[in-house]
């Protein structure tokens, strides 16, 4: 525990980097409560109002920034496949860790990382922000209070849209693997990470039990990875877990959350802080801890780590058979539909179908939908 300000630099500065920089970063320094050392990217380095370079000194070389500017604490903003050699030369540095999700793409990397947290010492903090919601607690105290009874099943429904542009954002999007190495890109390994998380968090942090039913499908001949899918498992608590989601929605479904138990049940907007539980008619909002500060606490106080690496692994284990599974199925032309000037591709029904999966507890191909 210490009670100096905390120095921290940040790696990947452009992409998820500016957000950092905007939200979590500049505002800190702002309030006295860090100092900004450094930040590190391989390209050119963005500004925005809320997010300016100032006096911060700026690197190319995230080995030569540690090196210049002993931070207690670094952001990892980079592509997943960077994560673990960047965050263990960090940790053997002296820095603690606010590692972006996935932090790593399979259980291999997760146990090499895993060993040099251990061997250092350091903090691991991954990034799933949705963990510090409060209304995770709530669930989490009625679960521990006897409210559900006994869990039986988690469900999570995702319904968003990407136009053609999504896929063009980066020389990644979209693809399976590059330059010899798979990537962390689709609807279940990059903007609905979270949602499987979440469902595997709420269920008790169990591990998984037995196989990981996955169906993936793609819309777009242009891209190799699912922009709608489907995994379903069951813990070692027993708790079956359904998670379905889609970037090809008609309407949107922010992250629903159906927790079903013996004696109740509950719906929670994971995305909004919203819940309502067992004997509620209406939905309450809650807040959220962010994860920063968590770790800046942990440090200064020793409170709890909310997301810390070993919540993760049972995620880990989802992603690996997400990232070597085959490119996904294209689902026919006579299911879709194109709108837009930035064109979205609309597969016809997907929005309720993601959610009939989380409720019911079933895969697509078990609605019996045409596309399925």
């Amino acid at each position: 525990m210490t009670t100096s300000i905390p120095r921290v630099a940040l790696v990947g500065a452009n992409g998820f980097g500016l957000h950092h920089r905007e939200h979590n970063l500049t505002p800190r320094v702002e309030r006295g409560e860090l100092e900004f050392v450094g930040m590190c990217d391989t390209a050119e380095i963005q500004e925005r109002p809320g997010a300016l370079i100032g006096d911060t000194p700026v690197f190319d070389d995230y080995r030569a920034m540690l090196d210049a500017t002993d931070p207690d604490v670094v952001v990892i903003a980079t592509p997943p496949p960077s994560h673990l050699p960047i965050a263990g030369d960090a940790m053997r540095h002296g820095a603690d860790i606010y590692l972006e999700k996935p932090p790593v793409t399979n259980l291999a990397e997760y146990q090499a990382l895993y060993d040099v947290m251990t061997e250092t010492g350091r903090n691991v903090q991954v990034g799933f922000q949705a963990l510090g919601s409060h209304a995770f607690n709530a669930v989490r105290d009625a679960i521990e209070a006897g409210s559900f009874g006994e869990i039986e099943s988690i469900g999570v429904a995702g319904s968003w849209q990407r136009p053609d542009s999504y896929y063009r954002r980066s020389a990644w999007a979209g693809k399976r693997e590059l330059n010899g190495v798979l990537v962390a890109d689709g609807a279940l390994a990059n903007p609905w990470a979270h949602a499987s998380q979440q469902a595997i968090a709420l269920a008790g942090d169990w591990p998984l039990q037995g196989p990981v039913e996955l169906e993936r499908l793609r819309t777009r001949a242009s891209i190799e990875v699912d922009d709608t899918a489907a995994w379903r498992a069951t813990n070692k608590n027993g708790v079956r877990i359904t998670v379905a989601v889609t970037l090809c929605g008609d309407e949107k479904v922010e992250g629903d959350i159906y927790i079903k138990g013996t004696e109740g049940e509950a719906w929670y907007g994971f995305r909004e802080d919203r819940l309502r539980l067992p004997g509620e008619t209406e939905a309450k909002q809650y807040g959220t801890t962010n994860l920063l500060d968590n770790l800046l606490a942990h440090r200064r106080r020793g409170v709890g780590l909310i997301s810390g690496l070993r919540r993760s692994k049972p995620f880990t284990g989802v992603l690996e058979q997400v990232l070597t599974s085959p490119v996904p199925r294209l689902v026919d032309g006579e299911h879709l539909e194109r709108v837009g000037d930035d064109p979205v591709t609309i597969l016809k029904g997907a929005d309720k179908a993601v959610v009939d999966a989380a409720v019911q507890g079933r895969l697509y191909s078990e609605l019996g939908l045409p596309w399925a």
